[in-house]
């Protein structure tokens, strides 16, 4: 970003600003000015908000209004959405992780995603359902070292054997023994055609160290050998592994046949079943269960020409029989039966107690989070699902009265057993634990069970209702996703029930989480052709400026941005801080998935704030963007003293296209009567990271002096937050920011 010194004013500056007349209104908050309020500021502003997030009884209101709230100054709801550096990249991190969690399967974080077949496909991880078997009880392949010297060389194998023969335990064995970082489970109906050329487009396309199983795919009889080279050369080149698993008749290419290897005999399946269970109950119980003559009996009825998934099912099903307590073949036989289709039903059933089964209820809501945040929500969720009618006490035969509520009863690593769950390390290295499933396809299952399966309704959206206005944000996106799961279930009795009385609720955590549920609810066409016309209806209803909000936040979250930005820039035409700050978060989250659409969206902002009726609007808009949106140190440039730059700014110095308005949307923000005192704490919210980073510092000091260029009353606005920024009784002084901004206003002459 370079300074002007003469001629033309900045970069697209729009000349001088209003005459001056003092400071600007509602100057205060996080800039420190001492000087008197503005008009933004009536009696009250200082209130905070009440404990769901609504704005809480505050004296004046928009516009004069009584009873509403006021529109800026400190505990206002613009305040809040100005106050804070990087809050909208954090909650797209969450929002992408919490979505990932109810989508079944999937990856979260910053997995990647596979455009195939013309639509976006995210990518599973290997369920640990079939990884940990393997890993721990796999009955080797006769020829399975040939194999594993095969994929060494070639990174891409194509298993090819009959149906039983324990392909793809042989090929999940395969590779782990590559070493691979993560390994990720295709889906059968991929097209490789599309594959290859994703493939061939760069080695940025794969995870190095990746692995990939393809079972079974259904167009197996579309790979050529021209593609088949394509996408081995790729994987070579990334040090990845793909492993196809097909029946012996599918290859209809001869070249291909250099990539097979034939799977002609498989494991015994006495020998898996004695391996099953060696893993399951350990070497002792093992021989006890083999030598017991029930069992001999059983498995001497059952093994012969058995396939060997199904021997692996057999060693599980004698292994939860004997865990109850019992060992009843005809049980063990009952249970084998219904595994292959009902093994989750089975489990989900076991889970009798209310505290195990809340647990598993609230481990799925908030699955990856916490564990004190789970643990909490599971008791939240028992004590409203417990029966409250008296109970008669027998005495023991101590004569002690039992406990009817014991916290102590069963400790965590035995509950995580029974779910199926493990505990793994916070993020970013904090101290303590979080919890999860083993396989991230259980969190949406868990919560339909729940939902479909018992008469709680009432209590679960009772239970979640809280959760959407809990402290914490990952918590609150979360439950808004597992919201999203029930209204995928049942749409109708959820827009009665929640979607309209939260679309008008003065909390914005609630009008948030309606349109997450939407967002993960409308996967389905019905329901999303429905969902459109409910949000296009709040959107166009002008008696209700928090149903309007609500719509804006849907709005949000759309994935192409184009249509997304235009129904969000006509809503600057209502001026409701309500409005405005859900146009700005929207607007942050849309940035957030893509960043081409940042000078669409400074564009737009720039030009609705020409109109003095959607100025108010498009100019704090601009102004929770630029708080909410950062960069951080991967980034080409960042420095490596402050973790998160603005990235307003960041790309305003790279992309000279986006300056005209970037510093436009800046003077007119810092000069407007009811938001000047938003604009001076986001200043300074940039000031302070600037403080550590020399880098950043010079940014700053040429934005500083684009936007005071040609116009003195801005100029001195900007000094007088660089002096409030050095007061001796400031806490928290920025000296080095301070400095820049007055050498470089001395250079304008302002």
């Amino acid at each position: 970003m370079t300074t002007p010194t003469g001629g033309a004013p900045a970069a697209g500056g729009g000349g001088t600003a209003p005459a001056a007349g003092g400071g600007t209104g509602g100057q205060g908050g996080a800039a420190g000015h001492a000087g008197p309020p503005g008009p933004a500021q009536p009696t009250g502003a200082g209130q905070p908000p009440s404990a769901d997030g609504s704005p809480g009884a505050q004296g004046g209101g928009e516009n004069g209004a009584p009873g509403e709230p006021p529109r800026s100054g400190p505990g206002t709801e613009s305040f809040e959405a100005t106050g804070a550096m990087g809050q909208g990249s954090l909650r797209h991190d969450r929002l992408r992780n919490a979505f990932a969690n109810v989508e079944g399967d999937v990856v979260g974080g910053d997995k990647y995603v596979l455009l195939l077949d013309g639509g976006r496909r995210r990518l599973r991880t290997l369920s640990p359902f079939l990884a940990e078997p393997v890993r721990f009880a796999y009955q080797e392949h006769p020829g399975l070292p040939a194999a594993r010297e095969a994929l060494a060389g070639r990174h891409l194998l194509i298993l090819r054997g009959a149906p039983g023969h324990g392909k793809t335990a042989m090929a999940v064995r395969l590779l782990q023994g590559m070493g691979a970082t993560t390994t990720y489970h295709l889906d059968s109906d991929v097209d490789f055609g599309s594959l290859a050329d994703l493939l061939e487009r760069g080695g940025d396309s794969i995870e190095r160290g990746a692995a990939f199983l393809l079972d079974q795919p259904s167009g197996i009889d579309g790979l050529r050998g021209a593609e088949y080279e394509k996408v081995r050369g790729t994987l070579a080149l990334a040090g990845a592994w793909l492993v196809i698993t097909v029946s012996s008749t599918e290859l209809t290419d001869s070249e291909l046949l250099t990539a097979v290897v034939d799977v002609t005999e498989a494991p015994g399946p006495r020998d898996i079943v004695s391996s099953h269970l060696r893993w399951r109950v350990g070497d002792a119980v093992r021989d006890r269960l083999l030598a017991d003559g029930g069992i001999t009996t059983l498995l001497g009825e059952l093994l012969d020409g058995l396939a060997c998934q199904r021997a692996a099912d057999l060693a599980s099903a004698i292994a939860e029989e004997w865990e109850t307590g019992e060992l009843d073949p005809e049980a063990v036989k009952r249970r084998f039966a219904r595994q292959a289709d009902e093994d989750f039903d089975i489990w989900m059933e076991s889970l009798r107690e209310p505290s195990v089964r809340s647990l598993a209820i609230a481990l799925a809501v908030l699955n990856g989070l916490p564990q004190e945040y789970i643990a909490t929500a599971a008791r939240a969720l028992r004590e409203r699902l417990e029966d409250d009618r008296p109970h008669v006490l027998m005495a023991g035969p101590g004569n002690e009265l039992p406990r009817v509520k014991d916290p102590f009863g069963a400790p965590r690593r035995r509950q995580l057993t029974r779910l199926r769950a493990h505990a793994i390390g916070k993020e970013d290295g904090e101290p303590g634990q979080a919890l999860e499933y083993k396989d991230p396809a259980y969190p949406p299952r868990v919560i339909r069970h729940a939902w479909i399966q018992y008469e709680v309704q009432s209590e679960l959206l009772d239970w979640l209702s809280a959760l959407v206005v809990h402290p914490a944000e990952e918590v609150r996106v979360y439950a808004a996703a597992a919201l999203g799961v029930i209204a995928s279930e049942s749409y109708t009795y959820l827009c009665d029930r929640v979607f309209h009385p939260w679309a008008r609720s003065e909390s914005p955590l609630r009008r948030d989480a309606v349109a997450y549920a939407l967002r993960v609810a409308s996967r389905d066409p019905w329901i999303a052709e429905r969902a459109d016309m409910l949000v296009e209806g709040w959107f166009a209803d002008r008696s209700e400026p928090y149903a309007q909000a609500t719509a804006a936040r849907a709005y949000g979250m759309r994935e192409d941005p184009g249509p997304a930005v235009a129904a969000l820039a006509r809503l600057t035409v209502v001026d409701r801080v309500a409005v405005a700050v859900a146009v700005g978060h929207s607007l942050t989250d849309l940035l957030e998935r893509n960043t081409d659409s940042t000078g669409l969206v400074l564009r737009t902002l720039h030009e609705r704030s020409a109109d003095h009726r959607m100025r108010p609007t498009a100019l704090l808009s601009f102004l929770i963007v630029a708080t909410e949106v950062v960069v951080g140190k991967d980034e080409p440039g960042v420095g490596n003293e402050a973790e998160n730059w603005p990235k307003l700014l960041y790309l305003a110095d790279r992309q000279e296209e986006l300056r005209g308005a970037f510093i436009a949307l800046w003077r007119e923000s810092l000069n407007h009567a009811d938001f000047g005192g938003n604009a001076q704490q986001v200043l300074r919210n940039w000031a302070t990271v600037a403080e550590l980073d020399e880098a950043l510092r010079s940014m700053f000091q040429l934005m500083v002096g684009a936007i005071a260029y040609g116009d003195p009353r801005t100029g001195r606005i900007l000094r007088r937050c660089a002096t409030d920024w050095t007061d001796p009784d400031e806490l928290a002084p920025l000296p080095l920011t301070a400095a820049v901004v007055h050498a470089q206003l001395d250079l304008e002459g302002v």
